[in-house]
């Protein structure tokens, strides 16, 4: 039986809800930006800091590919909160039954036996309706916090894991929030889970 879930999403495409009503529903514990608390009380580092790091463009120093014992890059900092962040995940499913949103977790845990690795998308104009709704926005702020929010989790996904976000080959579902609705995608995990 899984008893672990991760839940890679697409910005605006219900991910994180299904992810938190399938923990509901199970009695399984959700994390998400809980994991930047612990990362934070466990190193003495102010949240803000820690999510600053977690949410900062990642960027390729040749300096320090050529010269690496001369040169610090800016993402030495990031690069040790992933590294901690990853054993604090592992630890953390020892503990139990949870869900886990976002955080690479599908790759911190890909070779878990208990792991149900899932990855939600949706149509452009159902992530638009839902973010509009739900952050009370414009359209044009919808479009413009969809491509950052998505671009931001792909470049660090691909930073850290050197694999490809939302590559199918790395979850065992992907699941199309707005052809199924968030009800739907709930009770077919819930059945996965079984």
């Amino acid at each position: 039986m899984k008893n672990i879930v991760t839940v890679s999403r697409e910005y605006g495409s219900g991910g994180y809800e299904v992810g938190r009503r399938v923990a509901e529903a199970m009695n399984y514990r959700f994390y998400d930006k809980e994991l930047i608390a612990h990362i934070a009380e466990k190193f003495m580092m102010p949240e803000s800091y820690v999510a600053t790091a977690e949410d900062a463009p990642i960027r390729r120093n040749i300096f320090h590919e050529v010269f690496p014992v001369l040169a610090r890059t800016e993402n030495e900092d990031a690069d040790y909160i992933f590294r901690e962040q990853g054993k604090f995940i592992v630890q953390l499913v020892e503990e139990g039954n949870c869900v886990i949103a976002g955080r690479r977790a599908d790759f911190y845990l890909r070779d878990h036996p208990n792991a149900l690795h899932l990855f939600f998308y949706a149509d452009m104009d159902f992530k638009i309706e839902r973010i509009c709704r739900t952050e009370n926005c414009t359209e044009e702020e919808a479009v413009r916090k969809i491509q950052d929010t998505d671009k931001r989790r792909r470049t660090s996904y691909e930073y850290v894991t050197g694999r490809k976000w939302g590559d199918m080959h790395n979850y065992d579902r992907m699941i199309c929030t707005s052809t199924l609705g968030l009800d739907r995608c709930v009770e077919e995990i819930l059945t996965l889970l079984g």
